[in-house]
């Protein structure tokens, strides 16, 4: 870009990240980043319903509750594997569902405190039948062997009820499965014992043989030790550890919640994101740095740096260009202006098109400080060495000064009240100028 007159370009916000190479770019999109920042009560906003969210939705699955079948023994990991996987089917099996059924059903040994907490069955069938039940059990259950252990887990969720639900029909169907382990028993040493009567007895109902031979011994004693096996190693095989406490179904309610607020605060910088930062008022001036990089912003008390750029660049004139509801601001900002280039020395007039308007002026009289010809010529006009002029950013004045570079440009916005988009619109309508924006409190 080339600077009338042999003057040096001022310098730019570096450190806020400007690249001269966008330079001539009327406008660059604010980084995403900065922009979900200066917003983030829309983050914050979004991880409250986020949290509130996640909380009700950790409520609206259900209960779930596990009662653990512990195998009992000494065994190697593919015997446990083997066993585990067997008992994880026996759960769900047919004839399980339907001890468990029974011990639910009125007069069972659980059926009281069933009822107490609002459980029930679907009812019987015909003929006392209890497909419809054993259903109902089984569309809750999961059973689920954990590699590696001797532990099956028998988890039941209900979406319907109080949480005991689960918990009382977890603790049915796992109690069924190790009554039909002992029922197994029971039938295999009663079937043991009908298979030596009928081998060795004496038919027509007389009493057993009691000959010693050797053979008939032999025989008797392996019944025995079978017997034993069956009565103290297979029917005490599983242990059933109880559900005490039923938990919502899914995730627990932390965890929603955390995520729930995750992702409302994501959802709430997308929006932020997504809304652009033309609407954004800049809070502070750091704010508005991260938000435009490519400009050049000062607060009103560096007016002694603006001072010494004017001096640094040989320029005469600076135009205080205020924008809405910083017309005191501009005014204070032109006099402190003013100021600094007398305290260097510099006769300078003050010309305040802000403090002084009048709205029947005409706009030739209120800007006639602003024609190039005129700043051409300060001192035949003012009786001054430099000028400045304070007036308001209107399109009047920003036709005067558009597309000329002999002058410095002050752009006067107020913090938490002008639209960056505003403050684009007015800059980059005197960008040959390098303007200055100034953030007023």
């Amino acid at each position: 870009m080339s600077h009338g007159d042999g003057m040096a370009p001022l310098s730019r916000n570096t450190d806020a990240g400007f690249d001269p190479e966008l330079e001539g770019s009327s406008y660059q999109t604010a980084p995403i980043t900065s922009l979900a920042i200066a917003r983030w009560t829309w983050s914050a906003i979004g991880a409250v319903v986020g949290v509130m969210l996640g909380f009700l939705s950790s409520l609206g699955g259900g209960f779930q509750a596990t009662a653990t079948l512990q195998v009992v023994g000494d065994m190697n990991a593919d015997d446990a594997s083997s066993i585990g996987k067997t008992l994880e089917a026996l759960a769900s099996s047919d004839a399980v569902l339907r001890i468990a059924v029974v011990s639910l059903r009125s007069g069972g040994n659980r059926a009281a405190e069933y009822a107490a907490a609002g459980g029930k069955l679907p009812a019987q069938g015909p003929n006392k039948d209890e497909t419809d039940a054993k259903d109902y059990l089984s569309a809750g259950l999961k059973a689920l062997y954990t590699d590696g252990t001797k532990l099956v887990e028998i988890n039941v969720t209900r979406a319907e009820g109080k949480g005991q639900i689960a918990g009382i029909e977890a603790n049915a169907i796992a109690n069924a499965v190790q009554t039909k382990i002992q029922q197994d028993a029971d039938e295999h040493i009663k079937k043991l014992e009908a298979d030596f009567d009928k081998a060795y007895g004496t038919r027509g109902g007389g009493a057993l043989v009691t000959a010693t031979d050797p053979e008939i011994d032999s025989v008797r004693k392996a019944l025995g030790d079978r017997k034993a096996q069956l009565l103290f190693v297979d029917k005490q095989s599983v242990q059933v550890i109880p559900a005490v406490h039923a938990f919502p179904a899914g995730m627990s309610q932390t965890v929603s919640a955390l995520m729930g607020a995750a992702g409302g605060a994501f959802l709430g910088a997308l929006a932020a994101v997504a809304a652009g930062a033309g609407r954004h008022k800049p809070h502070s001036p750091r704010e508005l740095m991260s938000l435009a990089p490519d400009l050049t912003v000062r607060t009103t008390v560096q007016a002694g740096e603006l001072a010494g750029r004017v001096m640094e660049t040989d320029r005469r004139s600076v135009a205080v260009l205020a924008m809405p509801d910083t017309r005191f601001a501009a005014t204070q900002l032109g006099m402190a202006i003013a100021h600094h280039l007398r305290t260097h020395g510099a006769t300078v007039a003050l010309v305040d098109r802000v403090s002084e308007f009048s709205p029947n002026s005409s706009a030739e009289d209120r800007l006639w400080a602003l024609r190039r010809d005129v700043r051409r010529n300060i001192p035949a006009n003012f009786s001054a060495d430099m000028l400045v002029v304070v007036c308001g950013a209107d399109e009047e004045a920003l036709s005067l000064i558009a597309g000329q570079s002999d002058l410095l440009v002050a752009v006067v916005a107020k913090q938490r009240r002008t639209l960056l988009a505003d403050i684009r619109r007015t800059v980059d309508a005197v960008r040959i100028s390098e303007p200055v924006v100034v953030l007023a409190r």
